[in-house]
């Protein structure tokens, strides 16, 4: 008695097995029969480790590189197009942010120029103002030229009275009194007028102051 299957092939008879292999590989493909339904071939749980099944078609994780091998010319070419970009827009934001960083380097040193050049003009005007004070307080009191570099100070007074103190010494030095020093002259001094007296100490008054005096006793 023949053995029925709902299939309708007898597993028994003389190449029955071929015969249900090949219904099975019409009806369902190639898929595989597995002992637990869900489970891989391989005998994994098919979730990649997270208790889940990976979605059809989805991408590898970031940072973590597919087999190129598996890609095929088609997968490897699209792989090359997106490590050429990578690199080359890490390449734009690299050279965009060394141009920011030489704009803020020559703002800064052109800030820092510009601080010189007022420091340098300020040191400039500040000499010309001791030279000028210096000048004319020689003009004032003049200082004979190997004896100017000892005239200083740090303005218009200090020099001044520096050079007031020099010119009066080197004056003194050389036997002559300062012009400040010296004693106006008494008018008319050695000249007799009308009935004042001869002024003494010259030798002209006292022969007059003499003349007068036997005039007087002769009398």
């Amino acid at each position: 008695m023949a053995n029925c299957f709902p299939h309708g092939i007898d597993i028994t008879a003389p190449g029955g097995f071929e015969r249900l292999m090949a219904f099975h590989r019409l009806t369902f493909g190639d898929a595989q029969m597995n002992a637990n339904p869900g489970t891989p071939a391989d005998g994994g749980d098919g979730s990649n480790g997270t208790g889940q099944e990976p979605a059809a078609g989805a991408q590898p994780a970031a940072g973590v590189q597919p087999d190129e091998d598996q890609l095929g010319d088609a997968g490897k070419a699209a792989l090359k197009v997106e490590r050429d970009a990578r690199s080359k827009a890490e390449k734009e934001l690299a050279e965009a942010k060394a141009a920011l960083q030489k704009i803020d380097d020559d703002k800064l040193s052109d800030i820092d120029k510009a601080k010189k050049e007022a420091a340098e003009r300020e040191t400039e005007n500040q000499t010309l103002r001791l030279e000028n004070a210096k000048l004319a307080a020689l003009a004032k009191h003049p200082v004979p030229v190997d004896k100017q570099h000892l005239v200083t100070g740090t303005d218009a007074a200090t020099f001044e009275a520096s050079a007031k103190e020099i010119s009066e010494l080197v004056l003194a030095a050389a036997g002559k009194v300062p012009p400040a020093n010296k004693l106006d002259p008494i008018p008319d001094a050695g000249r007799r007028s009308g009935g004042q007296s001869p002024s003494g100490g010259s030798v002209a008054a006292g022969r007059d102051l003499y003349e007068s005096t036997n005039k007087k006793t002769n009398a």
